[in-house]
């Protein structure tokens, strides 16, 4: 039985679509014919040196043209790629790099005095080559090592049950662990996304604004390769160039999130870039609110369709869709679920499925799950026990079916015995009109045991005080809830491009009574 594999759905768009733009940079553009010329002379020359099925090779570099070969090459042979997080510090690749023990290390050599630290540090790579640039005298120019590989494809000896990426996740809440994502799982989503989304189709064209070292960039990659769409790649965002970039290659497609669009919105309220073919845009990461996409409807995307979606990096990545058309309960809902996964909310002690309406472990199970935590079993058995993703996320359905993420299950403030969801007082503090943002961590408390802290960033010119806050939360929450401090800020922690706010550097700096 033939398989469905990721580098055998690219080479079957190549076929398809051969004289069509597949992939632009910040330097140029391929297309399908000329990408896969270049896959697989790169594929056959990391084959030639030894490279097989199973061998795990760790890349380090920012969105790329040759970044995107080396995963489709990977793909192909059945090499099982580590991305490594560029604007991690060193420890922690190293970290990462002794929990996996990958065989090999490509670079941009943008990235070379990491990669000598890296390579001093961990000491074990059999093969190391450098791109983008002048490689330094420790690696191998694989610009140079791709002219000695054959065009033809590689021999097909990749099944749908193998191992295809290990992506680090889990660093909002502790240590990152490895998430191994199978063929078999990034395609499932892609089938699901392509499917229910819309989008991609070989018409379509993004220009992506995140990294490809973490799952949601890496999982829309791949499904424009499978459709035959036009993925654009940069190793910055910039937002005047990236609205330059929609003008002129009339993209059609979009992920962001809240301080995406914010960066956008403010190039595009004086400069009025033509924004109209953007067809589709997609918000993650946080609730949007009604006035912002009220405001991103108008100004930034007039002919543009709204989805959202929640997704994490063990379920690769996407789990549920809230598409143009629903009509939930409320505004922050993030959907249903996509139609190959199951999602329920149980009680996170138990695991028994709870009613509407009430409040617990968001849990998931389908195709698309990761196969388990590399190295890991004792992370891995808790994670999946029962046949299970445990998201340790929490949340509620409402009556509509439509699913509610609450907090994390780790961020749940206890005070006087009573549970308090960060998430619902997040929401009543961003309901002041002076305020541009909000997050709320629990600090110990001698009586109650833990109190509600908000850390708040005023909208620029704003002038806000603490009773100004209680003051307004006291006429939307019960007492419980409401804060009891209040620190202001200019901005708030957050992953790379305006990903989620990192509660755990909140709590180190806040969280003391």
């Amino acid at each position: 039985m033939v398989e469905m594999t990721l580098g055998s759905s690219f080479a079957r768009s190549a076929r398809k679509y051969p004289g069509k733009w597949a992939v632009m940079d910040d330097k140029g553009r391929l297309t399908y014919r000329e990408l896969n010329r270049r896959v697989n002379r790169l594929a056959n020359a990391l084959r030639g040196l030894g490279l097989e099925k199973g061998t795990r090779v760790a890349v380090l570099s920012l969105n790329c043209i040759p970044l995107m070969e080396i995963y489709l090459s990977h793909l192909k042979l059945g090499v099982v790629t580590v991305p490594l997080d560029a604007r991690a510090l060193v420890p922690e690749m190293v970290r990462e790099l002794k929990i996996t023990e990958p065989q090999a290390f490509l670079f941009h050599t943008d990235f070379s005095h990491v990669a000598q630290r890296l390579v001093e540090e961990y000491g074990e790579f059999r093969w190391i080559m450098g791109f983008g640039g002048e490689v330094p005298g420790f690696a191998k120019d694989m610009e140079g090592l791709m002219e000695l590989g054959s065009e033809e494809e590689p021999p097909d000896m990749v099944s749908e049950k193998d191992d295809a990426f290990i992506l680090f996740t889990g660093g909002t809440t502790g240590q990152p662990k490895g998430a191994i994502l199978t063929h078999k799982s990034l395609l499932w989503n892609i089938i699901c996304v392509t499917t229910e989304n819309h989008c991609p189709t070989p018409d379509d064209i993004t220009f992506y604004p995140m990294q490809m070292y973490h799952a949601a960039a890496l999982s829309r990659f791949l499904a424009f390769m499978y459709a035959g769409g036009t993925f654009i790649g940069s190793s910055t965002f910039d937002p005047e160039r990236y609205l330059a970039m929609v003008e002129r290659e009339r993209t059609t497609f979009i992920v962001g999130n809240t301080a995406i669009w914010r960066s956008l919105l403010e190039v595009q309220r004086t400069k009025r870039y033509d924004t109209s073919s953007m067809k589709r845009w997609l918000h993650t990461h946080d609730p949007l609110r009604p006035e912002l996409r009220a405001e991103i409807e108008e100004v930034l995307f007039p002919k543009g369709q709204m989805y959202a979606s929640y997704a994490l990096t063990e379920a690769s990545p996407a789990v549920t869709v809230l598409k143009p058309w629903d009509q939930p309960c409320h505004w922050s809902s993030v959907g249903r679920p996509y139609m190959c996964t199951e999602v329920r909310v149980a009680d996170p002690e138990t695991d028994e499925p709870l009613p509407e309406g009430e409040v617990g472990e968001i849990q998931v199970r389908g195709p698309t799950v990761m196969r388990g935590y590399f190295g890991n079993v004792e992370e891995t058995e808790r994670a999946l026990r029962g046949g299970w993703l445990h998201t340790g996320d929490l949340g509620k359905w409402d009556e509509r079916g439509y699913l509610y993420v609450v907090d994390r299950l780790k961020d749940m403030i206890k005070s006087g015995g009573m549970n308090i969801y960060a998430r619902e007082v997040e929401e009543a503090i961003m309901a002041h009109p002076k305020v541009m943002e909000a997050a709320v961590i629990g600090v110990p408390h001698e009586r109650w045991g833990e109190t509600v802290r908000a850390i708040v960033v005023p909208k620029r010119g704003e002038v806000l005080t603490e009773e100004e806050i209680i003051a307004h939360c006291r006429g939307l929450l019960p007492s419980h809830k409401k804060p009891t401090s209040v620190v202001f800020v200019d901005s708030l922690p957050r992953g790379t491009f305006g990903g989620k706010v990192l509660k755990r550097v909140l709590k180190e700096m806040y969280g003391k009574p």
